[in-house]
């Protein structure tokens, strides 16, 4: 399965808020998209289903345009941000809802999620008595009981517990290797490191950049910090890297993964200490 999208361009109030280059996304894959608040990554999620549809260029799942054969949709399974529920009724009467209108809701599997997410015996409640933990894990039981093939979700851990954050994370790996195709917002770095396999990074409408995080042999950003910062700059002019200071005898390079390594016990051995040293994929500069 793959999701197409050419030349999307979307106006608010005469405010350009996507206009978007021809872009891919294939099943069995994690893709993080990140950028800084108010870019347009929520904006581009809901054109993926539908919730947005007076923009201009096409949308394709299999190469069936999204506005011309709606049912395509039914593959898509989506939490955004925003999104509202019905608070005054039971957590039971928001599945079955919102299951209905996908057509294909599954009550066995969405027992079984339930139970792992610890909402199950909530599900006769009110949702207007739920806490704002409870009140996500149900949107993400929404979105997870479907089986669809494509999966949104615009930052899914804000307000969830440890224990389920990492469970939804091992299974969005799951999923993955199911054949999944996966679409996440995050403004946790961890988040998305640990999962994506791709990230693109939006801005000013586009996607300006698309990182591979599987590929061997990455260029980072490193921040170190040393006992000598002068020998280590002057070390690094010498081997023809550009660097930027910060306070506090920061010195921040950019460097691949096998280079960094000889890099390191060179400056070692010419006595230079590495007090601290953190080490950023190269999307985190992007969206700061």
């Amino acid at each position: 399965m793959t999701l197409n999208i050419q030349n999307l361009r979307f106006s608010y109030q005469a405010h350009n808020v996507l206009d978007l280059s021809p872009v891919t996304f294939e099943q069995g894959k994690i893709y993080g998209i990140v950028g800084r608040n108010g870019v347009g990554k929520t904006t581009f999620f809901k054109t993926l289903t539908n919730i947005i549809t007076h923009y201009s260029g096409s949308i394709e799942i299999d190469g069936q345009n999204i506005k011309e054969n709606p049912k395509m949709l039914t593959a898509v399974g989506i939490v955004l941000d925003d999104m509202e529920l019905y608070k005054n009724y039971s957590g039971w009467f928001n599945l079955r809802y919102f299951g209905g209108l996908r057509g294909n809701f599954d009550e066995e599997r969405t027992r079984i999620l339930a139970k792992e997410l610890n909402i199950y015996d909530n599900l006769n409640e009110k949702v207007s008595r739920y806490s704002l933990g409870m009140n996500k894990k149900l949107i993400l039981l929404i979105s997870l009981m479907s089986d669809a093939n494509i999966l949104i979700f615009d930052e899914p851990f804000r307000g969830l517990d440890k224990r389920t954050v990492e469970w939804f994370k091992n299974y969005l790996l799951h999923l993955k290797t199911e054949g999944r195709m996966i679409l996440i917002s995050s403004h946790v770095q961890e988040d998305i490191e640990t999962l994506a396999d791709e990230v693109l990074v939006l801005e000013n409408g586009n996607f300006v950049e698309r990182f591979d995080l599987r590929k061997k042999n990455q260029t980072y950003i490193y921040r170190v910090q040393t006992n000598q910062p002068q020998a280590l700059r002057a070390f690094l002019t010498e081997s023809h890297v550009k660097f930027s200071q910060q306070a506090e005898n920061w010195t921040i390079f950019e460097m691949n993964e096998d280079k960094y390594r000889a890099f390191f016990k060179e400056a070692v051995a010419q006595d230079i200490e590495f007090y601290q040293i953190k080490k950023e994929s190269k999307f985190i500069e992007l969206v700061k």
